[in-house]
């Protein structure tokens, strides 16, 4: 049994479309972070470093999204959601996951939450400001790797909806000027096309509301 613990709008966001993608059985629980659930004891058991996401698979935590995706990439092989090719091209899809993971999205950390980076009294603002240029040069990069492609390794991955949500997080929580970005731009509304993707959205979107009616 799988079981996805995850927070509507964040990270999670990719194991979620994935799990949708992979049309197999699951559970999805909600995790409030605004309301601080990630830090109560319960799910501090689950996961100590107390964030999402988390995917218990058989009752068994499994943390991380570069662990998350490679899981569900490898352990659903019917779902082509995992590079063929052999030991090369696995290292190539883990040296984008981890790239995408400790150094595109630690500078959304960043913008979360400035004061978690230097607590200096009005250091926030140039904390943002640095985290928003290292963003833009990020995106330079992602945009030319994408150049020609409709999706980071030929065919859609386990990569694609997790370049999906920082382009997501920049257009709808930063307003940062994606336009310089055409390639990028163009594989985020192709992610967003997909039936599984918008599947996952509507249902993050009502959990939300219940989040927040709670």
């Amino acid at each position: 049994m799988l079981t996805l613990y995850f927070s509507p709008g964040a990270c999670s966001m990719a194991a979620h479309a994935l799990l949708e993608e992979i049309g197999k059985p699951y559970e999805a629980k909600p995790v409030a972070l605004r309301k601080g659930q990630q830090r109560t004891p319960d799910y501090l058991k689950i996961n100590p470093v107390g964030k999402v996401p988390v995917l218990t698979v058989d009752g068994k935590p499994l943390t991380e999204n570069v662990a998350i995706l490679s899981y569900l990439g490898r352990k659903f092989p019917e779902a082509k959601l995992w590079p063929g090719g052999g030991l090369e091209a696995e290292a190539e899809m883990f040296s984008l996951l981890a790239w995408l993971a400790s150094g595109v999205h630690i500078c959304f950390g960043r913008m979360f939450g400035p004061q978690r980076t230097c607590d200096m009294p009005g250091a926030e603002e140039s904390v943002v400001r640095i985290a928003r240029g290292e963003t833009e040069r990020n995106f330079a990069l992602i945009d030319a790797k994408l150049a020609g492609k409709d999706w980071a390794f030929g065919s859609y991955s386990v990569a694609d909806p997790y370049l999906f949500v920082f382009h997501h997080w920049a257009a709808t929580r930063f307003n940062l000027d994606v336009s310089p970005y055409p390639n990028y731009r163009a594989h985020y509304q192709r992610v967003l096309a997909r039936p599984a993707v918008k599947r996952m959205l509507e249902k993050e979107q009502a959990v939300q509301k219940q989040l927040e009616a709670a």
